[in-house]
């Protein structure tokens, strides 16, 4: 009974996981607009400047369907450029790669949200 009663559980739980619109949001790379960057998903500070227009990737896992997201480095909103979905083994959607166009970019924070919520903050962009 006891384990009857744990693998109804445990069931209900990963059920109620998979449900969940967005699972992980994740900045992925900075790079200018010659095509020239780093990935920055294990970086603190990037290691070239990058201001005045430059391009952004995120990396979003879950249903992204009627979601607010939004992209900031520093003061500097990112503008949506285009998306490719990420699949997984099986060959099942799991996500999208979205590029965002940045203008008048000055250091700060690269900061990715999702309705308000913050996904990723820490890499700072020179």
């Amino acid at each position: 009974m006891k384990k009857l009663i744990l693998t109804i559980l445990l069931i209900n739980i990963n059920l109620f996981a998979l449900s969940a619109d967005i699972q992980k949001a994740i900045a992925i790379a900075v790079f200018h607009e010659n095509g020239k960057g780093e990935k920055v998903q294990h970086l603190k500070i990037t290691e070239e400047n990058y201001e005045g227009t430059c391009f952004s990737k995120i990396a979003v896992f879950g249903k992204i369907e009627h979601k607010n997201i939004k992209v900031r480095i520093g003061d500097s909103l990112g503008y949506f450029e285009n998306s490719i979905p990420i699949y997984n083994v099986q060959n099942i959607l799991i996500g999208y790669e979205l590029t965002f166009r940045h203008f008048n970019v000055s250091k700060g924070l690269f900061e990715v949200s999702i309705d308000g919520r913050i996904y990723d903050s820490k890499v700072f962009v020179r």
